[in-house]
């Protein structure tokens, strides 16, 4: 049986569970949207949102910041070799599709304006 999955399994869960505990408290509602850990378990890339904040790239800098002590707590939760680097993502792909959406009811608005004057 490959232990590949079940310790990146281990190591997602985890990091969810600490981003989510920490990072909520400190700068508002985070949102864990994929988790991709290397092959070798040395850098784990959080993708992360900010929904309804203000400022999401202030909160996406203090989440940066908080990375080295969310690493500590990873360490102490699980026993690794060597515990990952936290690498966090500002996944903008709500946002995009947004705005997406709005330019597609603009456009569909508009032709339906066409098809009445016709």
């Amino acid at each position: 049986m490959d232990r590949k999955p079940k310790i990146k399994a281990i190591i997602d869960r985890n990091i969810r569970d600490i981003v989510l505990l920490n990072a909520n408290n400190k700068i508002g509602f985070v949102s864990v949207n994929k988790i991709e850990v290397s092959n070798d378990y040395s850098i784990a890339k959080v993708y992360v949102s900010f929904l309804g904040s203000k400022d999401a790239k202030k909160s996406f800098d203090k989440l940066v910041q908080m990375a080295p002590s969310l690493r500590h707590e990873l360490a102490q939760k699980i026993s690794l070799y060597k515990t990952p680097e936290i690498r966090f993502i500002h996944d903008q792909r709500f946002i995009i599709d947004e705005k997406m959406n709005e330019l597609l009811k603009k456009d569909q608005a508009e032709l339906d304006l066409m098809k009445k004057k016709k």
